[in-house]
C-alpha cells in the first residue's frame, strides 16, 4: 500500500516486540522494543546529496527529498480518499444587496477592476488585463518566482505574450535559454516521427516570471505577496476578500489562478477526489553527450508494473539551458488514484533504473543537478461552468504554462468586455469557458495513454493506438 511505503520511507519501520519468558522463574514476560531505521531509497540517496536553493511556486517548483515526501503525502491522502463529496472548507459565500450595507471598511487596502488569485502563472493573465487599462492586483501565498527548471514551448506560444502587451521581442529572446530541433515522437519500436519547432524552445522562468513582474507593476498593478486568501464574500456590486493578513480588498471581479488544488476549485467540487492522475518525475543531469535533439514523448516499452500497479510509461527528453551537456529528462503515467498506485518515490526508483538505457548513458557518468516531480489531476467532467457571480476560474492545468499562453489573448479580450458591460454574473462568465481544449484533452489524455486492466487488452495497445493517431496527426 501506498501510505505503509511513505511510513516506511520517513523514517521507521514499525517497531517489533518479542516477549521473552522465564516461565522456570516465573515471571512477567519481558517486552523488548527494537526501531529498526530503513534503508533509505536511491532517490534520497541522491536528493540528499544535491544542493537546493529556494523553492518557488507552481508545479515542479520545489526539489528537495523532504519537499517530495509532503507531495507524496498529498498524493496517498487522494488515493485513500473515499468517492463522493467531502466536507469541505467554504471559502465563497454569497449575501443579498450590496458591500456599502455592509462594514467593509475596516483593513479595506484597495478596491480593484479584478484580483488575481496565484501569481505563478496568474501574473501573466494579470499583466495582460492591466496592459488593457483596468486596475489589477495579485494575490500570492509565496513570493512570485519562477523555478529554476525550465519550461518548454514552441516559439509561436510564446509570440502571444507580445500580442498581449505581456512581453516583447526582445525580452522574449532574452528568457530563452535554450533552442533544439528536431524533435522526436516515438511508441516502442514502431518508428519515430520527427517533427520541427515543436516545445523546441528551454524557456528560463526564473526570468521570465521576474520580466512579467516589472512590466506588471509598471502598468500600475499591485503585488501582495506571501499572503494567502482566506474567504471571498460575494455582493450585489463588489467580491470582498479577506486575506490571511488580516487586509481586506474589494473588487469587480475575482480570477482564481491557484491551480488544480485551489481552495475554491475544492468548494465547487465538493472535494471530491479526481476521476485521474498524470504522475511526472525526472531530473536535469549533466554529462550527456548526444544533446542536439528533444523527445517531445516516447515509450520504450510496453505496460509495466510499478510498485503493485501496472503502467504505461512515457518520457519527455529535452537539451538545457544551463550547458550543453545538461539535459532534462521526464518519466510520467497517467493513474487512477487507488491504494495500489504508485508514489512519485516509486516511479523515482523505476526512473533511476530505466533513464540511462534509455539515453544511452550511465547513471555513474551523470551529475545529477536536480530531480522534479509533480501530480497533475485529471476530471470527467471537464472544463467547469462558473459557479459564483464575480468569481472566474483560469483554464490552467496539465502543462500550464503552454495552455496559458494560447488562451491568453481570448481570455483576456472577454474578460475585459465582461467588465466593460457588467457582465459578471455566473452565466455571464461561464459562456468564457465553452471552448477550453486544454482542460478536456487531459481526461482525453487520461482515458488513452493509462494502462488498460481488462486481460484481454494486449499490453502494447495503448503504444499502438498513440503511433497512429501521431502518425496521421503528422500527415
Amino acid at each position: 500500500m501506498v501510505v505503509l511505503q511513505i511510513q516506511q520511507f520517513n523514517g521507521f519501520v514499525s517497531s517489533v516486540s518479542r516477549a521473552r519468558s522465564n516461565r522456570g522463574r516465573g515471571r512477567a514476560a519481558k517486552t523488548v522494543c527494537v526501531q529498526t531505521q530503513a534503508a533509505p531509497s536511491r532517490t534520497q540517496k541522491i536528493m540528499e546529496n544535491i544542493s537546493v536553493g529556494g523553492e518557488a511556486g507552481g508545479a515542479g517548483g520545489a526539489y528537495s527529498y523532504n519537499a517530495l515526501k509532503r507531495l507524496d503525502n498529498i498524493w496517498s491522502n487522494i488515493c485513500t480518499q473515499p468517492k463522493g463529496p467531502q466536507e469541505t472548507q467554504k471559502i465563497v459565500s454569497r449575501v443579498s444587496g450590496f458591500s456599502q450595507d455592509y462594514a467593509t471598511e475596516n483593513n479595506l487596502i484597495g478596491t480593484f477592476d479584478i484580483v488575481v488569485c496565484g501569481g505563478t502563472l496568474g501574473i501573466f493573465l494579470a499583466t495582460a488585463l492591466c496592459a488593457k487599462g483596468l486596475r489589477v492586483a495579485v494575490v500570492e501565498r509565496n513570493a512570485i518566482k519562477g523555478r529554476d527548471q525550465e519550461w518548454n514551448i514552441s516559439r509561436k506560444e510564446m509570440k502571444e505574450l507580445t500580442q498581449v502587451g505581456v512581453l516583447t521581442e526582445d525580452e522574449i529572446e532574452e528568457v530563452i535559454a535554450a533552442k533544439f530541433n528536431p524533435n522526436r515522437c516515438g511508441f516502442e519500436n514502431l518508428g519515430d516521427i520527427w517533427v520541427q519547432d515543436i516545445l523546441n524552445l528551454g524557456v528560463s522562468p526564473a526570468k521570465l516570471v521576474e520580466t512579467v513582474k516589472r512590466r506588471f507593476t509598471s502598468l500600475g498593478g499591485v503585488i501582495l505577496e506571501d499572503c494567502s486568501l482566506s474567504s471571498i464574500v460575494i455582493y450585489d456590486d463588489l467580491a470582498v476578500m479577506q486575506l490571511s493578513k488580516g487586509d481586506i480588498l474589494s473588487s469587480r471581479l475575482v480570477i482564481d489562478a491557484m491551480g488544480n488544488f485551489s481552495p475554491i476549485l475544492k468548494q465547487i467540487k465538493r472535494g471530491r477526489k479526481p476521476d485521474g492522475m498524470c504522475l511526472v518525475v525526472g531530473s536535469c543531469a549533466h554529462g550527456f553527450k548526444e544533446n542536439s535533439s528533444s523527445d517531445v514523448i516516447y515509450s520504450s516499452s510496453s505496460v509495466t508494473k510499478v510498485a503493485d500497479s501496472n503502467v504505461q510509461l512515457f518520457w519527455e527528453a529535452f537539451p538545457a539551458g544551463s550547458g550543453p551537456l545538461d539535459r532534462t529528462t521526464y518519466m510520467f503515467t497517467y493513474t487512477e488514484p487507488q491504494s495500489t498506485s504508485p508514489s512519485l518515490e516509486d516511479l523515482l526508483e523505476e526512473y533511476w533504473k530505466l533513464m540511462p538505457k534509455y539515453q544511452g548513458v550511465s547513471l555513474d557518468e551523470l551529475e545529477i543537478l536536480r530531480v522534479v516531480y509533480g501530480i497533475f489531476p485529471t476530471y470527467r467532467n471537464s472544463p467547469l461552468p462558473a459557479a459564483f457571480d464575480r468569481v472566474l476560474q483560469s483554464p490552467v492545468s496539465f502543462g500550464g504554462f503552454g495552455s496559458l499562453t494560447r488562451h491568453l489573448g481570448r481570455l483576456s479580450n472577454g474578460i475585459y468586455e465582461a467588465i466593460d458591460g457588467d457582465l459578471l454574473d455566473s452565466d455571464s462568465l461561464s459562456k468564457l469557458n465553452p471552448y477550453m481544449p486544454n482542460l478536456s484533452a487531459s481526461w482525453l489524455f487520461q482515458r488513452a495513454m493509462s494502462a488498460k486492466q481488462q486481460l484481454d487488452v494486449s499490453p502494447s495497445f495503448t503504444n499502438e493506438l498513440l503511433h497512429v493517431n501521431f502518425s496521421c496527426m503528422q500527415v
